[in-house]
């Protein structure tokens, strides 16, 4: 009570009402539609042991539908894409640039399996491709950031084949 009356009386009320909103801005990235790669380490500093399903994805020629669609269309493709429906506690975030995405699956291999088969079908509506590597995370043995990177390799290492 005190507390808060003094907030008020000097003003930092208002202040820590826009430092709360800045904070839940930069945890969602409203262009893509998905989680910020910092919301995202949040969310997996905080998960509990077990093992948890992920995949990396890579979509494909984004600086080009960049130059040609524009930065607005291509947002509003890959925000398309990823909008079929998730379970309520899959997190979906962006990775490290606009290409690069990451998913935390609350389901089975299985379940991971199907759900990147609607998201090739989803992309495919938008005209959009990418690569995809799905991978276990022991929670709690290594952080999230090992095998993604794992998993980032081996979709580097497709792209580089596809190249050839």
């Amino acid at each position: 009570m005190l507390k808060r009356m003094v907030s008020r009386f000097f003003g930092l009320d208002s202040e820590i009402q826009d430092l709360r909103r800045q904070v839940r801005e930069l945890s969602w990235d409203s262009p893509f539609g998905m989680w910020t790669r910092n919301a995202f380490l949040q969310f997996c500093h905080v998960m509990p042991r077990d093992v948890r399903w992920i995949a990396f994805i890579d979509m494909n020629k984004i600086h080009e539908f960049n130059e040609e669609l524009g930065y607005t269309e291509v947002d509003r493709r890959i925000k398309e894409t990823f909008s079929v429906p998730f379970r309520r506690s899959d997190v979906v975030a962006r990775w490290y640039s606009g290409d690069e995405i990451v998913i935390l699956f609350d389901a089975d291999e299985e379940g991971a399996r199907r759900k990147i088969e609607q998201l090739v079908e989803s992309a495919a509506e938008q005209g959009m491709t990418f690569y995809a590597e799905q991978g276990q995370w022991e929670v709690g043995k290594v952080t999230i950031e090992d095998p993604v990177d794992e998993l980032a390799d081996k979709v580097a290492k497709q792209k580089k084949e596809m190249a050839r």
